[in-house]
Order: structure tokens, then C-alpha cells, then sequence
């Protein structure tokens, strides 16, 4: 179910929930997902905000919990949510704040902020607009958010819902799903663009760059979605030697290794030698023409 250009707006939705907010002591919360986080025990979460809330939610608990003391002493709620793509936000939660556990380094503090539980079924579903030009990430509760979108949330039949190119990270068995059900959403989104992409052997760290574009002399399209699917249609390995071997070796590898994300994205008319070269730079930035990585030129 999607629904366009609502004129709701979350305040609205949200109260007429059952909860009678005091407006003053209420904010919205904007976290940036592209972020890198990093959370009380100072250790830096290998991967962006988003894949931290997708992936280990009670660590971004923990991350939301600590927080300056002056940007929420006073306030009961928070409604949360994470970035998209231009100034759209998801909802992913309505928060009520019972207090501060204790304080960091004067000013900080961990704050007990609890998940009220009525609002679940609306997480990661809403998708308002945060406002054009505004980049205050915390706002008050009567800044009029319109809700622009309402879809299935960031998992639907255990394919994750897009949200931007830079969020993109797909395990084998997820592109597997896409691709074989021919999804509509993630089809058009592929087919849009080319684009310098990653894979990762998540079992040793070992990396493959590649690169997408038209190959008018072996018939290629351009394209996101029909190089991709190449791997799903040779189980993972795309015909490149390395790859290759190591699922020649296992049927299973690229199930269970295999991860897909999004380098940089390309025009889908995009030149051929411009499209090598971006691959290349990515390659030397990222050393996987050494022998411990998987590109073999």
C-alpha cells in the first residue's frame, strides 16, 4: 500500500493515536542514516546509522540514549526518525523520556528514552517531509510535518525496501529475491542508473570492485539491474575468474559471504572509459588489486 501528497501530518496522525501530547515538551528527531555512529562505549559501529538500526537495533538504542543534556532535559516524547533520500524522514519510533541514567562529561547524559509500543505498528511505514532548507535535526513538536508517503516499511517479503542508492546492502539470498521477482520498485530504481559498486566476502574482508555501463560491442545494456542480475543468474560470481572459483568450490558461497552495496552511482548513458575510470580510482582507494583482495586488473 503506498499513498502519495497526504495532507496529514504526523501531528495529526499521532494524536489521534490516544496520546494527548504537551506540545512544548515534545520534539522531532531527524538522525542523519548516512552517519557513522558511535555510541557510549566510544567503539565506531562499522557502518552507516541506517544499517545500525536495520541490523543491531539495541545498539541504536543505545546511541539514541545518549544524547546533550540541554537538547532534552525537559521534554516527555521524542519522535524519531531516520533521513531518506532529498528532505524526506521514516518514522522509526515515538520514545518517551524517563529520565537521565546518569551524565557524560559534564554536558552529555545517557537518557532512558522507552519505545512506546502503541505507535509500532506505524514504524518504518510513515515517510513525512522534513522541510526544504532545514537541516536542524531536532525541531519542535509544532513544526508541521506533512506525511508524503505511507508503504510497508523497510522489510517486505524479506526484501528491504529502497530508500536511497548510498543505503543500498544486499546479502546474495536478498538479491536473489529481487531480481527473481522481478520487484517494480527496486527494478526501476536499478535500471535508472549504472553505477561503481562493491562486493564484500564478508567470511575473510576480501573486495571486488566493479562497474556498470552499456557494452554496445557484446550487446550489454546499461544498467544497475542487468548487470546484477548476471550474478544471481550464474549464483553469485557474474563470470568474474575469482569470484568464480570461489563458488565453482561451493554452491553456497555466495549465500553465505556474498554482501552487494552502492559506491558511486553513474549516468546511465555514462561513457565506457568515463565508467572505467571511476572503477579504477575506487580500485586503487580501496587496494583490491592486491593479492588479498579479488580484483584480478
Amino acid at each position: 500500500m503506498k499513498q502519495e501528497n497526504s495532507i496529514i501530518t504526523i501531528q495529526e496522525l499521532l494524536k489521534d493515536r490516544g496520546i494527548d501530547f504537551d506540545a512544548k515538551k515534545v520534539k522531532l528527531v531527524r538522525h542523519d542514516s548516512l552517519r557513522t555512529p558511535r555510541v557510549q562505549d566510544k567503539i565506531i559501529f562499522d557502518g552507516t546509522l541506517y544499517e545500525m538500526y536495520r541490523r543491531d537495533y539495541q545498539r541504536f538504542v543505545n546511541y539514541q540514549n545518549e544524547q546533550k543534556i540541554k537538547n532534552f532535559k525537559n521534554v516527555d516524547y521524542i519522535v524519531s526518525f531516520l533521513s531518506e533520500e532529498g528532505t524526506r524522514a521514516r518514522l522509526i519510533g515515538v520514545y518517551q523520556n524517563l529520565g537521565i541514567k546518569n551524565t557524560i562529561d559534564g554536558d552529555g547524559a545517557i537518557f532512558n528514552f522507552q519505545e512506546i509500543l502503541a505507535f509500532s505498528n506505524l514504524k518504518d511505514k510513515i515517510v513525512i517531509d522534513w522541510g526544504k532548507g532545514t537541516r536542524q535535526w531536532i525541531q519542535n513538536w509544532e513544526t508541521k510535518k506533512e506525511i508524503i508517503r505511507i508503504d510497508e516499511g523497510l522489510i517486505d517479503r524479506d526484501i528491504p525496501l529502497f530508500t536511497r542508492y548510498e543505503d543500498v546492502i544486499l546479502s546474495f539470498s536478498e538479491l536473489k529475491k529481487i531480481i527473481e521477482s522481478n520487484d517494480s520498485e527496486w527494478k526501476s530504481v536499478l535500471e535508472a542508473c549504472n553505477c561503481v559498486y562493491l562486493i564484500l566476502d564478508k567470511s575473510n574482508g576480501k573486495q571486488y570492485v566493479g562497474v556498470t555501463y552499456k557494452n554496445s560491442q557484446e550487446g550489454q545494456k546499461g544498467g544497475i539491474w542487468n548487470r546484477w542480475s548476471e550474478y544471481v543468474k550464474t549464483n553469485g560470481h557474474g563470470n568474474d575468474k575469482t569470484l568464480k572459483e570461489k563458488c565453482d568450490n561451493n554452491p553456497h558461497y555466495a549465500e553465505l559471504n556474498f554482501q552487494w552495496s552502492i559506491l558511486e552511482t553513474l549516468p546511465i548513458n555514462v561513457i565506457p572509459t568515463i565508467a572505467i575510470d571511476r572503477e579504477t580510482l575506487y580500485k586503487k582507494k580501496l587496494g583490491t588489486r592486491n593479492h588479498e583482495n579479488y580484483n584480478n586488473n
